[in-house]
């Protein structure tokens, strides 16, 4: 059967706190509601299970579509979903109010999934940052999903934040929303140039982070790692062997038990982007059909 196009799909959940939990939003008032953009492909067939694919650091959904198609090829049922300040979602681009925001905005994502695949079992994938929130599901809800696969984790993420000093301490005050860069040399994501020039290229693409959303997201790095070992749903690591935005290194030395590693050799950072793709994706999907 051939795959169907994606489907564009809007959940409305509720505002944030500054901490990350949940606000009021009871009605459709400004700052009530936040919409998030969510790409969904139906499987080929009677569905395997559903996958979600979480995104990195100033990435969208929209550019992991031609992996998703592969991987309904197989089976299985695949959401996208562009977390909070990213893509097509509403929010303040590249802020995140923590992880307790995107824990809670990935549940909501799990539990639409659950809606149309009652009985599905179901696998998060996550790259670089997104492989980083995508562990901190796994750990916060035990025996939810079938399978982990970390694409590429970011177990230091690196920023540019902004430090006044000196004079102009008083001048330029710094807070939670204070926006600072991701830092990210297109040419360190992958090796293959339709790639580079795409991601250049790409109007959703942004090198915005905010002082709390970074702060959190390497808050959520260090407790990951200190706890990978405390899952118990299996869990595969691709990581390319040249990697400059993570270490390669940090994720062997992680692996073991029910955590492999697979290193893609020569591969830099965004996997799915790079000059072998074909076969990591292939890899990707013969590993979750297995665990499903």
């Amino acid at each position: 059967m051939p795959v169907s196009e994606p489907l564009t799909t809007y959940l409305e959940l509720r505002e944030s706190t500054d901490e990350g939990e949940e606000g009021a939003g009871l009605s459709h008032r400004a700052g009530g509601l936040v919409l998030l953009h969510v790409l969904e492909l139906a499987a080929s067939g009677e569905p395997r299970g559903g996958v979600t694919i979480v995104h990195d650091a100033g990435d969208h959904g929209g550019r992991y579509v031609d992996a998703a198609r592969r991987l309904a090829e197989a089976g299985l049922a695949v959401a996208l979903p562009d977390l909070r300040g990213h893509g097509r979602s509403e929010g303040e681009r590249g802020h995140s109010a923590g992880v307790r925001e995107v824990l809670r905005d990935l549940k909501a994502v799990q539990e639409h999934l659950s809606y149309r695949l009652p009985v599905a079992p179901k696998v998060l994938v996550g790259q670089g940052l997104g492989a980083i929130w995508a562990l901190a599901f796994a750990l916060e809800h035990p025996g939810e999903l079938a399978g982990l696969v970390l694409l590429a984790p970011v177990w230091e993420p690196r920023f540019e934040l902004p430090r006044p000093a000196g004079l102009f301490r008083a001048l330029k005050k710094v807070g939670p929303r204070t926006p600072g860069r991701i830092g990210r040399d297109p040419a360190t994501l992958s090796r293959a140039p339709a790639a580079v020039a795409a991601w250049k290229a790409d109007a959703l693409v942004h090198d915005v982070v905010t002082v709390r959303a970074a702060e959190q997201a390497q808050a959520c790095a260090r407790a990951g790692a200190a706890r990978l070992a405390e899952l118990t749903c299996p869990v595969l690591i691709l990581h390319g062997s040249a990697d400059t935005v993570s270490d390669a290194q940090k994720s062997r030395s992680l692996a073991s038990g029910a955590v492999e590693l697979r290193l893609i050799e020569g591969a830099l950072h965004d996997l799915l982007h790079e000059t072998q793709a074909e076969a990591t994706l292939g890899a990707l999907r013969e590993w979750i059909v297995a665990r499903l």
